[in-house]
């Protein structure tokens, strides 16, 4: 495994870790509609809590992809 591999790896990991923080920030966005009064609110809380859900797994689906990629070229 080469530098580039490595580094491509350190990036997926950071990748990896960031889709986490941003799948769990949408998470409490979406349990946050139970708490919101008004229909609008509950509407915008929905759909930036999904828009951020799939994101973050987006994210880490796809570091986890890089991650097994190079480590299986490496084999």
């Amino acid at each position: 495994m080469n530098n580039e591999d490595k580094a491509k790896i350190v990036s997926a990991k950071i990748n990896n870790v960031l889709g986490l923080f941003i799948l769990f920030f949408g998470a409490v966005i979406l349990i946050a509609i139970v708490f919101t009064e008004t229909t609008i609110g509950q509407l915008t809380n929905l759909v930036a809590g999904l828009i951020l859900v799939l994101t973050g797994a987006g994210m880490m689906i796809f570091a986890k992809k890089k991650i097994n990629t190079i480590n299986n070229q490496s084999s």
